[in-house]
């Protein structure tokens, strides 16, 4: 039985020596806090509860266990209703087993279980605690989870399949790649830690592991023997869905293995795309006319083909990957390639500019009569930088400009023997210069029939102006011829009378009206005629040159028609003018006069040729000043228009619609180069077939010398 608090501290007093020594030896060496409580205090304790609980055996007696627990246990009850749950069900005979929250005396607080009995000894009914500390168990199971944990993490983020298999052949450990990779059903891993055994049998009896074996136990057997011999294996398989799996194993310390699995179809896909294309690549270098060299950025060579050797007349023997750009230079200098000078300095020269890894292109003639063209490129790689970094630690190797995620990796130089392409340019130059002499010498030939021709169009404008005058002087001649003849007669009449003495008043008042009147009517033809005349001779003499004075635009415009007026009534059509008094310009009118007219003959001769009811036909030619420096002239009929696909055209030398037939094809050729040329303007015609034609024409009022001409060019 407990003794009294003055006993010494003994817990039992009431039993043999030896078995009390026994007791005491146990109660006071266990690692677990013993604590007695009575009436609701504690009134012993070993060693042990005094180091769990931080406190000597005076500071723990007479004390309630709720001083030494938390205030709120982990399931939300307060320490003081869950001690006297826990006390109630121990004093009914009922022990408990039951984790608790303690405090020590410093108030640190530190997880605890409690077993709780009840101990009577005759009346008496004590309380019998074991304490054991949860504290390192606790921080010894997190650790666990927490590796636990980081291996599972490990494990999903591993990129291929991992798992671990024990000693005894058990999957212990896995992540989901693998089960995706393996194409695992969820049964067989649901129930957890699957064997080998079975994860084999399954493959197998789906047809995997056939090139193990030419039935299922050799391919069983040999799957186990991998694993009996307990070394590191791998090995690649094609599943029967064709995708190819590498597997590695590798045996642990503890017994079992580590096996990773990767799905290496698209590597071995991209394998054999490369080898493919390496053997194409290689094809074609091997096929190219050019020669081409790769070297690296410590300029060794690492990649060529056949054409650099036969370009460069390279001794194969000489030619081997990692040779150095400067020995493949003394090849060329000693041999002459680079011309007199000492060998050494040749090279260093090229070497240091090669060192630049600077783009170049270039021709060079060699010593044996060919000439290369060479062009070369720096390569670049992609490579992971801070986008921050500081250019300016960055050195000076004539690539600053380069993108800054991406580093040197070499050169490529390509060779072109294009010694037959010099010769065909220096035919080609030559047989250019033959033709342009050519061409000049007909240009020439050309512009003296143009102006032969325009000439030719000139006098037949003079012709047709001629005619034209000489119709129209017959009227106004022959009235007065035939006045004059009459007038003639009468006075002959008259003096016969008068010297027959026969004259009446009468008679000489008769003649002298008759006298007056046709004097009058001679002056009034005679008069018309010599304004005609005075037109037509201004009108010849500026059409028969290309003579430059100042004028006023609607002066000329009427004397013009004046000469065409027979012409375009004959045609019966209407001619409207609509030209203000007071534009006046400084320029050509004899060709301004001649491109009037010759639009006047064109729209007689094409415009209105298939009309209707030519008696409605109309002409009208009006100007007004755009600016200060320019005038606009247009020249409108209601006539049939141009076609469509005749626009672009009318304008050209030769074309007409009309050959063989009155026209020339050169009329409006003449009346273009004549604007856009002498007078300094530009032409244009608007037209829609069936509602007529209007020629713009834009024409400075002053118009241009010889020299603003060449300035302009």
């Amino acid at each position: 039985m407990m003794p009294d608090n003055s006993s010494g501290g003994h817990m039992f007093g009431a039993a043999s020596v030896s078995k009390e020594a026994i007791y005491h030896a146990m109660v006071e060496q266990s690692l677990d806090g013993l604590i007695v409580m009575e009436n609701n205090q504690l009134v012993d304790c070993n060693p042990s509860a005094e180091r769990i609980y931080g406190a000597t055996r005076a500071q723990l007696m007479f004390k309630s266990p709720v001083d030494f627990s938390a205030p709120i246990q982990a399931d939300g009850r307060d320490s003081l209703s869950a001690a006297e749950y826990y006390v109630r069900l121990a004093v009914d005979g009922y022990p408990q087993r039951f984790e608790w929250i303690a405090r020590k005396l410093d108030g640190t607080l530190f997880p605890t279980e409690l077993c709780i009995s009840r101990l009577i000894d005759g009346d008496v009914i004590r309380i019998i605690i074991v304490v054991r500390d949860l504290t390192e168990r606790q921080r010894t199971e997190q650790e666990s989870l927490r590796r636990s944990r980081q291996l599972q993490t490990l494990l999903d983020n591993f990129p291929g399949g991992v798992s671990l298999m024990d000693e005894n052949g058990y999957l212990v450990a896995w992540n989901q790649t693998m089960i995706n990779i393996l194409d695992l059903p969820p049964a067989l891993i649901e129930k957890g830690m699957p064997h080998i055994h079975e994860i084999v049998r399954f493959n197998i009896a789906r047809g995997e592991f056939s090139e193990f074996g030419s039935n299922d136990a050799q391919r069983f057997q040999y799957i186990l023997g991998l694993l009996e011999r307990k070394t590191p294996f791998s090995y690649e398989r094609t599943r029967s869905d064709g995708s190819i799996l590498e597997v590695r194993s590798s045996p642990i310390n503890s017994g079992g293995f580590v096996t990773t699995c990767v799905d290496i179809t698209a590597k071995r896909s991209i394998q054999s795309e490369y080898k493919r294309q390496s053997l194409l690549l290689q094809t074609i270098l091997s096929n190219m006319p050019q020669g081409i060299s790769v070297f690296d950025q410590d300029l060794r060579l690492q990649t060529w083909n056949q054409g650099f050797l036969d370009i460069l007349d390279y001794d194969p023997t000489s030619i081997y990957r990692g040779v150095h750009f400067a020995d493949l230079l003394r090849i060329m200098a000693e041999r002459g390639e680079y011309g007199d000078g000492n060998i050494d300095d040749l090279i260093q020269q090229r070497l240091a500019l090669a060192m630049r890894f600077e783009a170049h292109q270039f021709e060079r003639a060699r010593p044996n009569g060919h000439t290369h063209l060479v062009q070369g490129n720096p390569i670049y790689e992609d490579i992971n930088v801070d986008i921050h970094e500081d250019k300016s630690e960055n050195k000076n190797d004539g690539n600053a400009d380069r993108n800054p995620g991406q580093k040197l990796s070499g050169f490529i130089t390509t060779y072109t023997d294009i010694t037959n392409l010099k010769a065909a340019e220096l035919a080609l130059s030559k047989a250019n210069a033959l033709l342009e002499q050519n061409v000049a010498d007909r240009t020439s030939e050309l512009r003296i029939a143009l102006n032969d021709l325009i000439r030719s169009e000139k006098l037949a404008a003079l012709g047709s102006l001629v005619a034209s005058v000489a119709h129209e002087l017959n009227t106004p001649i022959g009235n007065s011829l035939l006045i004059s003849s009459t007038l003639k007669e009468r006075t002959t009449e008259f003096t016969a009378l008068l010297e027959q003495g026969q004259i009446k008043r009468s008679l000489l008042i008769n003649y002298l009206q008759e006298a007056e009147q046709a004097s009058a009517l001679l002056e009034r033809g005679l008069s018309s005629a010599a304004e005609l005349i005075r037109s037509f001779k201004q009108v010849a003499v500026d059409q028969a040159s290309s003579k430059r004075r100042p004028f006023n635009l609607k002066k000329i415009s009427q004397d013009i028609l004046a000469t065409v007026i027979i012409k375009i009534q004959q045609a019966g059509i209407q001619m409207q003018l609509d030209i203000a008094d007071d534009i006046k310009m400084d320029s050509y009118p004899g060709p301004l006069e001649q491109v009037i007219s010759n639009l006047i003959d064109n729209a007689i001769l094409h415009g209105f040729e298939q009309f209707t009811n030519p008696e409605s036909g109309t002409m009208h030619l009006s100007a007004k000043r755009l600016d200060q420096e320019t005038l606009e002239i247009r020249f409108q009929d209601n006539g049939i228009g141009i076609p469509d696909e005749d626009l672009s055209r009318i304008f050209d030398p030769f074309f007409t619609t009309k050959l063989g037939r009155g026209g020339s094809g050169l009329g409006l050729n003449i009346v273009y180069n004549i604007v856009t040329s002498l007078l300094g303007g530009k032409i244009s015609v608007e037209s829609h077939y069936g509602q007529g034609a209007c020629f713009i024409l834009h024409l400075p009022l002053v118009a241009p010398t010889e020299e603003t001409k060449h300035s302009k060019e």
